[in-house]
């Protein structure tokens, strides 16, 4: 009997283990690994045998270890000398021929003595000469406008049963420089893209912006032309814009040398940014590189900093680390509509011109100093006209264009002229499209419709433009709403019309000799809302104080974030219920009729209390709440109905991880309620309840000094 029980036990042992076992997510075969060396300046400079430890361990397990692709994140060296560059080529040449491999100058392989006082990069190109890659099976190509520099490059691999595009940018990169980088990721759509930057994440979790330390703008190639971009231009300008973007990744920073964050681009794609760099550590940095583990099958990619000179991984949550439901394989083809044209490239390429005017014809149409320019007098059918004018235009010819909507288009305008000006938008043909007009000179302001060739005024106003100033015109629709704005003022109000489905968007004048047209930007606008707070307020969001203790709140923008920096909290501390805290709710009126939404945004906190999302939110007394709390280990659903709140559901688990960067998103259908924290179910599946069916949103924190909100958004589902 005894034997009996034994053998029954060990076999509900193995059974046991053998389910834990399979639960485990098990890299695929397909899994594969990029190893990233980050700042390597120190090495150069005072620790040679370090840099070549890095760079043998990879030569040495590039089999064992699947790696298809080197990567370095710039700052090769530290004092841009020849010493200093006699070692970094000593050590990247042990990867000749064994693995493919890419570099990109940061500012210390830039200028006198690595200053990066000017864009002087002979060295970098002396030591790593374009020549040196041109013949590998790698290489795609170089900034044409420089086409004997490697300053900027990209180069293709075929991994995981997917082609990757591996762009690597100068130090803060011209205008220019990202204009072609648009164009390389545009022409690859089948390509999974990997940018390298040697200034993009900081280490406080946020892209590059205004009033962070070592921001390209503070050195002094921010005065050579073309400027430079720092992060969060990049994101704006070339980043965002892109379906096949999946991973950014750089270096430069110092403080503690790390930083994540994963945004969703306009295209509804995932994009994962990260920040290594560990010279402010012992040796330089004790000669840790990055590695990322992609499994396209499993959908995951895992982050590991390993040092082959310790022998060592970092074990803390900055370095390693999980991102799971990763958007891996071939890339879904562009189905939103976006558009950012600056004609910086100085042609118009991609825009088909069309004169209706026979007055003063042809039109003549140029790209100027990266402006559109249209200098031909061009009009019909008379001067006096104030409807059913005939001008000239140019629109946007993508194939794909022609099926947009839903969707805003923006541009600065000017006019040295004082005749008509303006934007069409949903265009199809010379028949079919809406048109907004501005006139100085007859002091209108017009929207029309144009269908099947009949042409009928939407709404008008009055009022002049300045001639001679830049103007920003901005159209936007969303499902028959359209709304049209100058200069952010609002000119007709919400105008409704059905009539026409969708369409491309045109640069339009009329009987004006000098019109001018600049960062032409059509963006979806199938949104509910969405806030970045890179304008700098929280205009739109209305702050209410529940909590007594520690009040008031204290809501400002910091960087493009959302902060809360006030311990405010109620009714005391050891409170996991019924708690008055502060929150800041969108306060558009016809938000409180929204009803079923996803509700999303990026959170983190440097405290370790409450933070979370409030939804269907009517008044003080009737909402959904979404509370996250470290310290007190859990992350609970309320809801609050006539005053009483009751909790729905609690998971007894972490609320975040502090310091890092957290993605909710909150979906909420008829009775259902689902929630996510960085793509997982927080509560196993959706949560039923009817008490609220419409409501606004807001962010909501408690006890919570260090709270940061970024990258809102209100989807319709």
């Amino acid at each position: 009997m005894k034997a009996i029980r034994l053998v029954f036990v060990m076999m509900i042992m193995m059974m046991f283990f053998y389910f834990q076992y399979s639960n485990q997510t098990q890299a695929s075969s397909s899994t594969f690994k990029i190893a990233i060396l980050p700042d390597t300046q120190n090495y150069s400079a005072s620790y040679p045998d370090i840099y070549r430890a890095q760079t043998q361990w990879i030569a040495d397990n590039w089999q064992a270890q699947n790696i298809k692709f080197v990567i370095h994140e710039g700052d090769i060296v530290n004092n841009n000398n020849t010493t200093q560059w006699d070692v970094a080529r000593d050590a990247m040449r042990t990867l000749d021929g064994v693995v493919p491999y890419s570099v990109t100058p940061g500012n210390h392989d830039m200028g006198t003595n690595g200053s990066a006082d000017t864009r002087d990069t002979n060295l970098f190109n002396t030591y790593f000469p374009k020549s040196k890659y041109s013949g590998t099976a790698t290489f795609g190509g170089v900034y044409p406008a420089e086409p004997n520099k490697y300053d900027n490059n990209y180069h293709t691999f075929s991994a995981g049963g997917t082609n990757w595009l591996v762009l690597s940018l100068e130090f803060g990169p011209r205008d220019p420089v990202l204009d072609w980088a648009n164009e390389v990721v545009a022409s690859h759509p089948n390509h999974r893209v990997i940018v390298v930057t040697h200034a993009y994440m900081f280490s406080d979790e946020t892209r590059y912006n205004a009033g962070h330390s070592w921001n390209p703008h503070s050195y002094g190639v921010a005065s050579e032309p073309g400027g430079v971009n720092d992060g969060e231009e990049m994101w704006q300008k070339f980043v965002k814009l892109h379906p096949n973007i999946s991973i950014v990744v750089n270096g430069h920073v110092l403080n503690d040398g790390q930083g994540r964050r994963v945004t969703v681009g306009d295209h509804g794609n995932k994009v994962y940014q990260m920040l290594a760099n560990y010279q402010n550590q012992t040796n330089g940095g004790n000669g840790y590189l990055r590695l990322l583990e992609i499994d396209p099958v499993n959908g995951t990619m895992k982050g590991t900093s390993y040092s082959p000179y310790l022998n060592q991984y970092k074990t803390d949550w900055q370095n390693d680390f999980l991102h799971t439901d990763v958007e891996l394989g071939t890339p879904a083809a562009p189905t939103k509509p976006v558009l950012l044209d600056n004609f910086n490239d100085g042609n118009l390429n991609g825009w088909t011109i069309v004169d209706e005017g026979t007055i003063s014809a042809p039109s003549s149409w140029s790209v100027s100093s990266g402006r559109a320019v249209q200098t031909s007098n061009i009009f019909g059918p008379d001067v006096p006209a104030v409807d059913n004018r005939k001008g000239t235009f140019s629109y946007y010819n993508k194939t794909s264009a022609m099926n947009w909507n839903n969707y805003s288009v923006e541009a600065i305008l000017k006019s040295t002229d004082d005749d008509g000006v303006g934007l069409m938008f949903y265009y199809k043909d010379p028949s079919n499209y809406y048109k907004v007009d501005l006139d100085s000179q007859r002091n209108f302001r017009k929207l029309f419709k144009m269908k099947n060739g009949v042409e009928t005024t939407l709404a008008t106003s009055t009022g002049a433009y300045t001639v001679g100033s830049d103007m920003t015109l901005k159209a936007t629709v969303r499902n028959g709403k359209i709304t049209v704005t100058l200069n952010g003022a609002s000119l007709f109000g919400t105008v409704t019309d059905n009539d026409l489905t969708g369409g491309t968007v045109a640069m339009y004048c009329w009987g004006n000799q000098n019109c001018y047209y600049e960062d032409v930007r059509v963006q979806p606008a199938d949104a509910l809302m969405s806030d970045d707070f890179n304008d700098g307020n929280i205009t739109g969001w209305t702050v209410v104080d529940e909590g007594t203790i520690s009040a008031p709140s204290n809501w400002s923008v910091v960087r493009g974030e959302v902060q809360q920096s006030s311990n405010i909290y109620g009714p005391d501390v050891s409170s996991t219920s019924n708690r008055k805290g502060t929150f800041a709710y969108y306060n558009n009126s016809g938000a409180f009729s929204w009803t079923n939404y996803s509700f999303a945004s990026v959170l983190r906190s440097t405290d370790d209390d409450g933070i979370g999302l409030l939804f269907r939110y009517q008044n003080q007394n009737n909402y959904y709440k979404l509370d996250l709390d470290k310290q007190r280990n859990f992350v609970k659903l309320f809801k609050v109905v006539n005053g009483v709140e009751t909790t729905l559901k609690t998971a007894t688990v972490p609320g975040y991880t502090q310091g890092a960067n957290t993605n909710l998103e909150v979906k909420v259908i008829g009775n259902q309620i689902q929630v996510f924290q960085d793509s997982i179910d927080i509560f196993g599946g959706p949560i039923t309840d009817n008490s609220l069916v419409t409501g606004t949103v807001a962010l909501y924190c408690w006890g919570n000094q260090n709270s940061y909100f970024d990258d809102v958004s209100v989807d319709p589902l």
